[in-house]
């Protein structure tokens, strides 16, 4: 008889154990929800590049509507990397996208102005003016820092000008000589661990070595390939 009861109360306890754990279940995801809550750790930037860089020209449009006559001829020149001679796939892009977007508006963007007049055929609108576009970027360790400007040819007067950032992710990065991000360096040896020596050095295998340290980051007027 004790030895049944027992096993009732035994049995009792076990599931009351079993409805106060589903009742702890429950809550817990009340609070938190059913599905995951993590994320990822660095949310990137995908913000379309034409966007920005036609943002860009529409902003250099209005500037050369106010101040250069109607028909003049605006040339193109690659946008540069500052501190390096290497054209690469994004600036050939950024070039384009602006360069697209001021013929958008109307502006006469040509490959070869030298055909173009310089003087007006009628009195009462002012002489068409050469130009040209030119820009130049940066790369920054989130960003890509760009200026561009339409200056005339005869004096380099600026007469439209804008500086705008374009995001540093995965598709503007797959257009620069960058095969991984410059500013992710280990801080720590990551080959295995060192073994150390009676004269206090470290060595890996026969040889002494000294520890690595992190190479510098490159600057804005710094080559990123070296």
């Amino acid at each position: 008889m004790k030895s049944r009861s027992a096993f009732i109360l035994f049995a009792f306890m076990v599931m009351t154990s079993i409805c106060a754990c589903s009742g702890w279940e429950d809550r817990t995801l009340d609070y938190l929800g059913e599905r995951p809550t993590t994320g990822p750790f660095f949310k990137e930037d995908n913000t379309p590049m034409v966007e920005l860089n036609y943002n860009a020209g529409d902003t250099i449009a209005r500037q050369l509507e106010e101040r250069l006559p109607p028909g003049s001829p605006i040339t193109v020149t690659m946008f540069r990397m500052r501190g390096s001679e290497i054209q690469t796939d994004f600036a050939k892009v950024l070039t384009e996208q602006v360069a697209s977007r001021l013929a958008q508006e109307g502006f006469a963007i040509v490959a070869d102005s030298s055909g173009f007049p310089t003087k007006s055929e009628d009195a009462d609108f002012p002489a068409p003016v050469k130009c040209v576009l030119a820009g130049a970027y940066s790369v920054g360790q989130e960003q890509i820092f760009i200026t561009a400007a339409v200056s005339t040819v005869k004096d380099g007067e600026i007469m439209g000008s804008y500086d705008w950032n374009v995001p540093l992710n995965s598709k503007t990065r797959s257009l620069l000589p960058i095969e991984e991000s410059p500013y992710m360096e280990p801080l720590v040896n990551t080959s295995g661990p060192l073994e150390k020596e009676s004269s206090g050095s470290f060595a890996t295998g026969d040889a002494a070595q000294p520890v690595p340290m992190p190479t510098p980051m490159p600057g804005f007027e710094q080559n990123i390939m070296e």
